[in-house]
């Protein structure tokens, strides 16, 4: 698989000032521009991977991917010549960007480098103590040191769910034209598809018209999760939409919150990695399995946006 992992996205937002205030306090670094369009913000490991654009609705117009060498640009390239020639909009040597026919979401494809990996496990707290394994002696947790107001800096954009009014026809772009694999399917439902080990990186509902549903960050560990959002909740309670719980299908941590524009904005840990398409084996989700595991019941609004009545509008 030549691409390997979201590099950024932009996000059209009606309060690009309130947005981008809402990921500075979820842990993200805003960005000087330096020649660069838009509102930008960074997570830890990722760089700059957000920029924000005013829209008179939410958004999503832009995905960029990396690709691991110049010959993988290449190799998209042609195929997007040869399978989807109507969806080209540029090809450079350093760049292919392509619009989904469906949604009209551009996707850039550049040459990435891989996440740097943590200098030992100074920033994870893996010394846990089990029943018959203790790992820490004498000392509390990590986390517990932190504290629990102590702030949250997630490591990377891990993925984006998207809505699409013709979902199979986008699924198909991103697996036949971009190279995505699925890695689990729920028919009629979702779609999770990836482009590296990362067990999702784009999923795909079915929907009226095409908006962003949530994006997601990576943190390091559970711990973070239920930090990140109990400290975005106590500053107002408005902003949670569900969780703390674990996802059946990926098996991450989650907690979402509600960003001023409507998009939800999940906390995200131990998300599923996958080596090689041939070794993984997705069961048959049924039930609650298709949104959780465990924890509390998924909110109406969580299926059914409070706004759609507006962005129905907003794409007429």
């Amino acid at each position: 698989m030549g691409l390997h992992r979201l590099t950024s996205i932009t996000l059209g937002v009606p309060d690009v000032d309130a947005t981008s205030a809402f990921l500075v306090e979820f842990g993200l670094e805003a960005e000087a521009a330096d020649g660069r369009d838009g509102r930008w913000h960074a997570t830890r490991d990722g760089g700059p991977q957000l920029q924000l654009a005013s829209a008179p609705q939410r958004a999503l117009r832009r995905l960029g991917v990396g690709a691991r060498h110049g010959d993988d640009l290449s190799r998209l390239a042609d195929r997007a010549r040869r399978l989807a020639p109507d969806s080209v909009v540029g090809i450079a040597p350093d760049l292919v960007a392509l619009r989904e026919p469906v949604t009209g979401l551009v996707v850039e494809a550049t040459v990435a480098e891989p996440y740097p990996q943590p200098a030992g496990d100074s920033r994870l707290d893996r010394a846990v103590n089990r029943p018959g394994s203790v790992q820490r002696r004498d000392t509390p947790a990590a986390s517990v040191l932190a504290g629990a107001g102590a702030p949250v800096r997630p490591s990377n954009l891990t993925h984006v769910v998207v809505a699409s009014p013709d979902q199979p026809a986008t699924v198909r772009y991103f697996t036949d034209v971009l190279g995505f694999e699925i890695s689990d399917e729920v028919p009629g439902v979702i779609a999770f598809t990836r482009c590296g080990e990362v067990h999702h990186n784009v999923g795909v509902i079915p929907g009226p018209v095409a908006y962003p549903h949530h994006i997601a960050f990576e943190v390091d560990a559970v711990d973070d999760v239920v930090r990140g959002g109990q400290r975005m909740v106590e500053t107002d309670p408005q902003r949670h939409c569900w969780g703390i719980g674990r996802h059946a299908i990926g098996s991450n941590w989650f907690w979402y919150l509600r960003d001023p524009s409507g998009v939800f904005v999940e906390y995200a840990a131990d998300v599923d990695r996958i080596s090689a398409q041939d070794r993984y084996r997705p069961k048959e989700w049924s039930g609650h399995e298709v949104l959780y595991s465990f924890g509390p019941p998924a909110p109406a609004e969580f299926i059914e946006p409070t706004d759609m009545a507006d962005l129905i509008a907003a794409s007429q």
